[in-house]
Parts: structure tokens; sequence; C-alpha cells
């Protein structure tokens, strides 16, 4: 396998010519031409309207987009004459990626989201890659938050956590799009800052994608894409904040007077109606022309939507028939260890095995039902579980040990505890995730036999053919 490695003070990454069609009938052209060389620490922003061709290109930056011509350079070879698996490889290791959006996985804390991409791509081992992803947190402020959730973080916080993940595989540059769009001023300039700090520090070189031209003009570099064609622009001054307007009183002898009104009548309203289609004129032409390009382009735009939702609703439906139909999970077994301790095996099995599905170790917990609440009980996944992603080709088991020593527990089913397992997974068909990765929760439900109620009482209200079960398999509800 090809060997990626920061190229010093070389070029970290080279477009040339990239060019994006997307249709053929009409074709819409949202790339054209686009040339863009990266060494390390530069910082180069796109700006642009909205639909002008940015993420586009971004996309085809971090080799997830395949262009329609033109080529992406590394260590001067086209990415895209790499096989599949090196360019998952260099999106993985070489590319950092923040996106508008934080894209958190919401069941996972801000250490585990951190750590995720590192144990995905297998780029170092969960030791190291936990270590890494606290000192990430640390750096960016929010070490206190590592077992937060992303729901109870703030829209600052979350965007740090996710500058954090993009981090975690040490990538040569940084792909950000809108990384600010939807947070206030003070927060947008505390991003900034953190991201000039971490580009000072490890020396990444960074492409912004923003409409802020305060982001702008932070950046040695300035890009603006207009209708799809990137071209180099002065770096827009900062914006100082306006002057107050001066209070006038009415009364001030030196308010400035109007100029004579033009005398009103039919001549004057001839003369200034041939001015006006005089000035008009040279133009009619041409503006009937554009907005026939405009409709064109819209309607290009259109279809090209129309096809990417119906193609990203089918992925999604595979996506969930694989997770969820070929991918099945249950209770296997419940052992009572003794002293309120029991183990929990939960099975994964590939239902079809026509083609093996990728899981990240389940992440399991166990309530029990107390009143009209469930209540938390203490679960640890077994050192014999595999360790990093696990390759489901038939039937795998997952074993954990969890603590059931509650008292005043609900008895729906006389002297046994109520007790629910929640369990949840990222799902994958491929070993390297190119965005392809499915999150899965399921919730099994059993009768426990308490450790310390004997067989005999439980007997006297139950009728059994020996000993009562430990556990009792209950349909889902």
């Amino acid at each position: 396998m090809r060997s990626f490695k920061r190229l010093g003070a070389e070029l970290i990454l080279s477009a040339q010519g990239l060019t994006k069609i997307f249709g053929s009938a009409p074709p819409f052209v949202a790339v054209r031409g686009a040339s863009l060389d990266l060494c390390p620490g530069d910082k180069a922003v796109i700006i642009g309207r909205s639909g002008s061709g940015k993420s586009t290109l971004l996309a085809m930056l971090g080799a997830l987009m395949r262009p329609t011509a033109g080529k992406l350079l590394l260590n001067g070879a086209d990415m895209w004459s790499f096989p599949e698996e090196e360019r998952a490889l260099y999106r993985s290791r070489q590319a950092g990626f923040v996106f508008q959006f934080p894209s958190l996985l919401a069941n996972l804390t801000a250490l585990d989201n951190i750590a995720a991409p590192a144990l995905l791509s297998r780029a170092m081992e969960p030791g190291r890659a936990y270590a890494k992803a606290f000192d990430l947190l640390s750096r960016i402020g929010l070490s206190g938050r590592a077992d937060s959730f992303p729901g109870s973080l703030s829209g600052g916080e979350q965007r740090r956590v996710a500058i954090a993940r993009a981090l975690i595989n040490s990538p040569s540059f940084l792909l950000a799009d809108e990384p600010t769009s939807d947070l206030d001023e003070d927060t947008e300039a505390g991003i900034m800052a953190l991201l000039e700090e971490l580009q000072a520090s490890e020396g990444f070189g960074l492409v912004l994608v923003t409409h802020s031209p305060a982001l702008a003009s932070h950046a040695e570099r300035v890009f603006e894409m207009r209708d799809g064609v990137l071209e180099t622009v002065e770096p827009p001054a900062p914006r100082a904040a306006p002057a107050p307007r001066p209070r006038r009183s009415a009364a001030l002898p030196d308010e400035p007077r109007l100029p004579p009104k033009a005398p009103a009548g039919p001549q004057a309203a001839a003369r200034l109606g041939a001015e006006l289609w005089r000035s008009v004129e040279p133009f009619a032409f041409w503006g009937a022309v554009m907005l026939g390009g405009v409709l064109l382009a819209n309607f290009g735009a259109a279809k090209y939507q129309e096809n990417h939702l119906l193609e990203r609703e089918q992925r999604k439906a595979q996506m969930a028939d694989m997770a969820l139909s070929r991918l099945q999970a249950e209770v296997q077994s419940v052992e009572d260890l003794g002293d309120g301790r029991y183990e929990l095996v939960v099975s994964l099995r590939n239902a079809r095995g026509d083609a093996p599905i990728y899981v990240m170790p389940p992440d399991m917990r166990a309530y029990i039902q107390v009143g009209k609440v469930w209540q938390e009980v203490p679960v640890e996944a077994s050192e014999s579980n595999p360790g990093g992603i696990s390759k489901i080709e038939g039937k795998s088991d997952f074993r954990y040990v969890f603590e059931a020593r509650v008292k005043d527990f609900t008895q729906l089913l006389p002297n046994y505890m109520h007790v629910r397992f929640s369990e949840s997974m990222l799902v994958s068909p491929s070993r390297m995730p190119r965005g392809d990765v499915f999150e899965r929760k399921d919730n099994f439900y059993v009768y426990l036999k308490p450790f310390d109620i004997a067989n005999e009482v439980i007997l006297k209200r139950m009728k059994f053919p020996g000993k009562p079960p430990v556990w009792i398999p209950m349909p889902p509800h």
C-alpha cells in the first residue's frame, strides 16, 4: 500500500484544473477549471455566494467527489489513479474535515467522538487514541466535558469538539466548510482564534470556505468563486465599527439644502423617458440572455439536487437494510456470578453472510425498573471482547458484566427484576468507512432472578419444572 507522508516544505496538495459537471441534458457546470496549491502552514480562504461551487470544490479537494476533469495531486500522483482503499486511507489520515454542522454522534461522549476516526481507521491503538483525544480536548479548553454528550454541549463547544475530531489523525491539511455559519460573532471569533492556534502548533494547511469577511481577513490567500470559477482576490480589510452619527438640530443654520426640483410636466417626462431608454437599451439584449442562462442553470441545479436526494435516500435505505435486517442481535445468555454480579452475552449474527458487516464494539447500558423509572446499574465490557472494528461474517459474541443490587424493584413477574439492556453501535459495510456508517440502537428486556432471593421463595409463587431460571427473555416493548 502506498505510504502517505508529510511533504516538508513541498506542496501538500495540488489541484490542477478541477472541473465538475452534473447531468447531461442540459449539463450543469458547478466548478470550472479550478487550480489551487497548498503547502504546510498555508491558510487559504474561499468566499463566494451560495451555489457558486465552493462546497463542490472542497469535496473534490478531499477526494470525496471525483472531478469530471482535472487532477488532484499528492506526492505528484493523481489521487484518482489510486485504488479506492488508498483513497480511503488518504481521506482518513491526510485530510481533516470540519463540516458546516458539527455532526457529532449523539450517543458518544465528547471524548469518544474525537477518538472515533482514529479507532475506525486503525491509525493508532485504542489507548493511544484516547490519550491523544484527551490531549486535544484539553487544548480546546474542554477537558472538563470529556464525558458530556453532544446534547449537553453549546454550539460553540460542539464546534470545538468537531475541530479536535478532525485533527485526531494529525492530517496534513484541514478542509473547513462554513464552520461558523450558525454561531454568533463572539463565538465565531473564538473558533477562528482556536484554528489559528492549532495551525501554528500543528503546521497543517487550511482551506476555509466562508461567507464572513471577518474570517477572510485573517488569510494570506483569498479566493472567490463566481459561477464555478475560482479567482484570486485581495484579502478584505477588517471592518471597522461604524462611527456614531452626530445629532443635528433642525434649527442649525448649516442644514444641507436640497437641490432645486426639475420642472414637472409632459416635456420633462418625455426627456426623462428618452434618457432612461438610451441608458438601458445596450443592456436589454444581454439581460435577456443572462436571464435565460440563469433559468437554465437553475433547472440544471434543481435536477441535480433531485437526483442527489434520490441517490442519498437509496443509500440510506441500503444502509438501514444492512444494519437492521442483515445484522441480527439478541441476548444469548445471562449467568449469575454471585453477589449481585451477572455476565451478559449478546450475539451479533450476519443473517445472509454474502458480505461482511463491520461494527464497533457495542456500547451497552443496563437498567432495572424501580417504580415507574429505570435505574441505571454499572456495566463493564469483558476483556475477552474483540478490540477495534469487528468483522461479522457469521456469529460473534460480546460479553459484559453488570451489577444488579437494587432494592424495591418493580415485580412484573413475582420475585423477578424487570431489566432493560440498551445497546448502540456503529455499523458499516466497509472496514474503512467513507461516510457509509449507520448508528444502530437496540433494547432487550428480560426478567432477572435476584441473587439474594432463594429458589424456594420463588417456587412458592411460580411453577417451574425445575430450578427457577436466572433469566427469562421478554419480547421488545
